[in-house]
C-alpha cells in the first residue's frame, strides 16, 4: 500500500467510485456464480422428476423447454468458471490497483490504458456470460475473460462505470493532450504531480462537462461523488496555476472557472514536452476562458456598427442567447 499521504488521500476521496465499480463487478461474479449452480442440466431434471418420468420424458428436452435456454456446455462452464476466478481476483485485490507510479522514463496515458484494460475485464466478463448464454461465445473472437479489455472498445456505460485511478507522475511527464482520448464517461483521474510542470497542463482539457483542475491537496475530491461525468484532478506542489473548472457552476466557460493563483514569472524553458511558448500558450488559454464577457467589446465584435447604446445592448443579448442570424 503506497504511505504518501496524498496517494491515500485521493484513494479515500475517490472511494464512491472505487465502490461503485466493485459493486458492478459483484453483479457480474455473482451472475456466474448462479449460471454454474443453477445451470439447468438433465441430471437435475431427471432427479427433480423421480421415478414418474422414466422411459416417458427425456430429460435432456424437458430441461430446455422449462429452461427457456439450451444447458452450459462444458466449454460454456470452463468459461463461466474463469469468469468466476477473473472477478474474484479483482474483488480480492486491495486499493493498489486502483494507484499507478509512472517512471520517469514511463508514458503516463499508455500506463494508464493498461491499467484499465486490465480492471476492464470486469466489464469484458459481463459482456462473455451474455455471449456464453446465448451459446455465441468464441474464444478467438472474442477472447479469454483474463485477455484486458481495452478502454477504446468500452460501451457508454462501461465508461460511466469507469474504475477511478490515482496516477503519480513526475511534472515534466504531465501531458494532458496524451490524457484527452481518456476523459470520457465517469472515469476519474488523480494525478499526484512530482517536481516542476508546465504551469496550467490541464487548461487544454477544459470543456464544458468535464471537472478538470490544479489543486494544492485532494480536499476537492469530498464534493465529486455527486457529479456526473468525467474529472481529472492534479494535485501539485510547485508554483504552477491553481484553478477548478466546475461544469456545475454556470453555463459560460467564466462562470465555470475559478482560478486561484496564476505564475508570477511566464516560463521561459522548456519543460518535458513541452517549450516554453506552449506553456505559455496554455496560460494565455486559461486566461482567455476566465475573462468575462465585455459589452462594449461584444457588441463591437458583431459588426453591425450600432452607434445607439440600447441598439448595442439588444445586439449583445441576441449575440448572448445564440439567436443573432435567426430569421
Amino acid at each position: 500500500m503506497p504511505s504518501d499521504e496524498r496517494v491515500l488521500s485521493a484513494l479515500s476521496g475517490l472511494r464512491p467510485a472505487i465502490d461503485r465499480y466493485r459493486l458492478a463487478a459483484s453483479g457480474t461474479l455473482e451472475r456466474a456464480r448462479a449460471m454454474l449452480a443453477f445451470e439447468p442440466g438433465p441430471g437435475r431434471t431427471r432427479a427433480a422428476l423421480g421415478e414418474f418420468a422414466g422411459g416417458r420424458i427425456d430429460p435432456e428436452r424437458f430441461a430446455l423447454v422449462s429452461a427457456g435456454t439450451d444447458p452450459l456446455d462444458m466449454t460454456g462452464r470452463e468459461v463461466v468458471e474463469h469468469v468466476v476466478e477473473v472477478i474474484e481476483d479483482i474483488l480480492g485485490a486491495r486499493d493498489e490497483q486502483f494507484f499507478i507510479p509512472v517512471g520517469q522514463a514511463g508514458n503516463a496515458a499508455e500506463t494508464i490504458r493498461a491499467r484499465l484494460a486490465g480492471l476492464g475485464a470486469a466489464h469484458a466478463a459481463a459482456r462473455i456470460l451474455d455471449l456464453v448464454k446465448r451459446h455465441g461465445y468464441d474464444l478467438l473472437r472474442h477472447g479469454s475473460p483474463s485477455d484486458g479489455y481495452p478502454f477504446e472498445r468500452w460501451t457508454a456505460a462501461e465508461r460511466a462505470l469507469a474504475p477511478p485511478l490515482v496516477v503519480r507522475l513526475d511534472g515534466s511527464a504531465l501531458d494532458a493532450l496524451e490524457l484527452a482520448p481518456l476523459v470520457d464517461g465517469c472515469v476519474r483521474l488523480v494525478l499526484i504531480v512530482d517536481g516542476p510542470a508546465a504551469p496550467a497542463p490541464l487548461a487544454r482539457l477544459v470543456s464544458p462537462g468535464t471537472l478538470i483542475a490544479q489543486v494544492d491537496d485532494a480536499s476537492l475530491l469530498a464534493g465529486l461523488a455527486e457529479f456526473d461525468g468525467p474529472a481529472v484532478i492534479a494535485v501539485m506542489q510547485g508554483q504552477e496555476a491553481r484553478f477548478v473548472h466546475d461544469p456545475r457552476a454556470g453555463t459560460a466557460p467564466w462562470q465555470r472557472i475559478r482560478v486561484d493563483r496564476m505564475p508570477a514569472v511566464p516560463p521561459r524553458k522548456t519543460l518535458g514536452s513541452r517549450t516554453a511558448w506552449q506553456q505559455r500558450d496554455d496560460l494565455a488559454h486559461l486566461k482567455a476562458l476566465v475573462e468575462p464577457p465585455s459589452l462594449a467589446h461584444s457588441a463591437a465584435g458583431a459588426g453591425n456598427g450600432h452607434a445607439d447604446p440600447t441598439d448595442r445592448l439588444t445586439a449583445w443579448l441576441i449575440e448572448q442567447s445564440g439567436q443573432a442570424g435567426v430569421a
